[in-house]
């Protein structure tokens, strides 16, 4: 089984395309009742929040809580769950609290280590820009927009469900690569009912499905969105 990163935009009220593109990854595992690790740092493993998301779901499959924020919770428990499930589901809440829990209670490279070894990621909106390479915060009213690393388990950087706001976070993102000077960078925007699924192994695959990808991008020096890339679209 190539080694495989489903990316969903979700956000409030696209919980039936939510449960369409889950069940589509559920099913590519292989398996009758395949067993899910549940990461939801990015909202401090908020218990209701994942009771609302499993029961969203309604797939064939197990999901069961990997409990990572609280200072009780064993990281030996924790890093036993994402070794033994078929599938991590890093879900929603605020990206920049995600990685820092991550990263203060060590479990950012365990996750990195499973999802190199083959282990299939599936993201729901913040859970998706934390699979991505990094994403961008505003530290203040008077401080500049700066980068912040995610996990770069998915080779990407993303946005999920703004399109109302015509990407705005994505566009600096796009912008502060550049400048940094980094060559022709490109965010992709994860709609409300969309997402990517992109191969890793070799150079990396893209797909997307549910709508079509917008594409932000630097033409002649500013910030402009590209062209979609459309359902139907695959490219390595």
């Amino acid at each position: 089984m190539a080694r495989v990163v489903h990316l969903v935009g979700g956000g409030p009220g696209t919980v039936l395309a939510l449960r369409r593109h889950y069940k589509a990854a559920v099913a590519e595992l292989g398996k009758e009742r395949p067993l899910v690790g549940y990461v939801g740092t990015a909202s401090d493993d908020k218990r209701g929040f994942f009771t609302m998301i499993r029961g969203g779901l309604s797939a064939p499959a197990r999901m069961v809580l990997v409990r990572i924020a609280s200072p009780r919770a064993s990281m030996v428990d924790a890093r036993k769950v994402l070794e033994e499930c078929d599938m991590v589901f890093v879900s929603g809440g605020d990206v920049e609290r995600g990685i820092d829990v991550l990263n203060d209670r060590g479990m950012a490279e365990p996750l990195r280590a499973v999802a190199a070894r083959g282990k299939p990621m599936f993201g729901i909106s913040a859970g998706s820009i934390m699979l991505g390479r990094e994403w961008v915060r505003f530290p203040g009213e008077d401080a500049r927009a700066e980068i912040f690393p995610c996990l770069g388990i998915a080779p990407v950087h993303v946005d999920a469900h703004s399109e109302y706001e015509a990407w705005s976070e994505l566009r600096w993102l796009v912008r502060l690569l550049h400048e940094r000077g980094d060559g022709n960078p490109v965010g992709y925007g994860l709609t409300r009912k969309g997402g990517l699924r992109i191969e890793l192994d070799g150079e990396p695959r893209m797909t997307p499905f549910g709508t079509s990808i917008p594409r932000i991008v630097m033409r002649r020096g500013r910030v402009t969105q590209g062209k979609a890339l459309p359902i139907d679209w695959t490219a390595r």
